[in-house]
C-alpha cells in the first residue's frame, strides 16, 4: 500500500539522482534510492529517511520491490554509450515505459521521465530518437506522467564546465565545435533536483504552501538557465571566469564526428557521436512549456557557478 511521502528515486546514485534524493529528503519526503549500487552514497543513507533498494532496469522484479509503498517514482536513469544489450531503444523507450507501468501498478499517485530539451521522434541521431520516444513510452503506461526536459546541465562533476576547462589545461588552443555558434542554455543541476522535488511536494497530500498548482498545462517542464549563449560564448565566458585564456579554434562537425566515433570506444567515453548531434542544434527552451520560474526558482548563472567554484568555495 503507497505510504505518503515515499518516493522511489531510480538513478538515485547518479549526477542527478543524487541530487534530487537530497532535495526530496531535505523537504521532508522518505526516499528509496534505487541503483545497481545503491549503498556506494553512504553519506545520503545517513539520513534516517533513506533506504536504498538494488535495482536494475531489465530485471522487473527488482523494479517491483523498489516501487513497493512508493507514492511517487523519478526516473533519473540515463545511458550515453551503447554497449552490448545497454542501447538507447532498451533503456530510454523499452525500460522507461516498463517502469512507468510498473510504478502504475504499484500504485504510484506520480511519475516523473527526465527527458531533454530538443528531443525529437524524427532525429537522426539514435539517442536524441529514443529520448523522444520514451516520452511517448511512458505517456502511454502512466497518463499522468510528468516530463521533465533540462537543457546541457552544469555542476560539480559535470561534463560540461569539467570539459571546457580541462581541455584549456591540455592544449594551447580551445578547438570549437563547428564556428561556435550553436545556441545553448545550461541550467544547474541543483535547480533541476530542486524543481523535481518541488513538483513532488507540490503534487503530495501536505505539499508545502505555495506548491505549484495541478493545472499546470500539459504535463512538460523545460528546465532552462537564465541566459541563452552561443557556444563560442559560453567558453569564452567560463574560461574568463576560471581566469583563463585560450585562443578558440572552429572545428568542422565532420572532424568531431570521426573523432567521436573512436573515442566512444575509449574507457569512459570521452566524446561520443550522440554528444556531437546534440551540440549541432540549438539547446534552449521553446517558451511554452512551464520552467523553474513557474516553480519559484531563480535558475544560476554559469558564469557566476564558476566563479564561485574557482574561489574555492567548492570544487567543480
Amino acid at each position: 500500500m503507497p505510504q505518503d511521502g515515499l518516493v522511489t528515486v531510480f538513478g538515485g546514485t547518479g549526477f542527478l539522482g543524487r541530487r534530487v534524493v537530497r532535495h526530496l529528503l531535505d523537504a521532508g519526503h522518505r526516499v528509496r534510492i534505487a541503483a545497481r549500487h545503491p549503498r556506494r552514497r553512504k553519506d545520503l543513507l545517513a539520513n534516517p529517511q533513506a533506504e536504498a533498494a538494488t535495482a536494475d532496469l531489465f530485471e522487473p522484479e527488482t523494479l517491483r520491490v523498489a516501487l513497493e509503498g512508493a507514492t511517487g517514482a523519478v526516473n533519473a536513469t540515463s545511458l550515453y554509450v551503447e554497449q552490448g544489450d545497454m542501447t538507447f531503444e532498451a533503456v530510454h523507450i523499452d525500460a522507461a515505459g516498463r517502469l512507468a507501468r510498473l510504478a502504475g501498478e504499484a500504485g504510484a499517485r506520480h511519475f516523473v521521465q527526465m527527458s531533454g530539451i530538443g528531443v525529437d521522434p524524427d532525429a537522426d541521431d539514435r539517442y536524441i530518437r529514443a529520448r523522444a520516444h520514451g516520452e511517448s513510452a511512458v505517456c502511454a503506461a502512466f497518463s499522468d506522467a510528468t516530463l521533465i526536459r533540462p537543457s546541457a546541465m552544469f555542476g560539480s562533476g559535470d561534463a560540461l564546465i569539467s570539459a571546457i576547462l580541462r581541455t584549456a589545461r591540455h592544449f594551447p588552443v580551445f578547438p570549437l565545435f563547428g564556428r561556435g555558434q550553436t545556441r545553448i542554455q545550461p541550467v544547474h543541476v541543483e535547480d533541476v533536483a530542486l524543481g523535481i522535488a518541488t513538483l513532488l511536494d507540490s503534487q503530495s497530500p501536505g505539499g508545502v504552501p505555495g506548491g505549484v498548482p495541478r493545472d499546470v498545462p500539459g504535463g512538460v517542464y523545460e528546465f532552462a538557465g537564465p541566459r541563452v549563449l552561443t557556444y563560442r560564448q559560453l567558453v569564452s565566458e567560463v574560461l574568463q571566469a576560471a581566469e583563463r585564456s585560450r585562443p578558440l579554434l572552429p572545428v568542422p562537425f565532420p572532424v568531431w564526428q570521426a573523432i567521436a566515433a573512436v573515442a566512444e570506444y575509449l574507457p569512459g567515453a570521452p566524446l561520443t557521436r550522440s554528444q556531437i548531434a546534440l551540440v549541432k542544434t540549438d539547446n534552449v527552451a521553446q517558451g511554452s512549456c512551464a520552467g523553474l520560474g513557474d516553480l519559484d526558482i531563480t535558475p544560476t548563472d554559469i558564469t557566476e557557478f564558476v566563479r564561485r567554484e574557482c574561489r574555492g568555495e567548492s570544487a567543480i
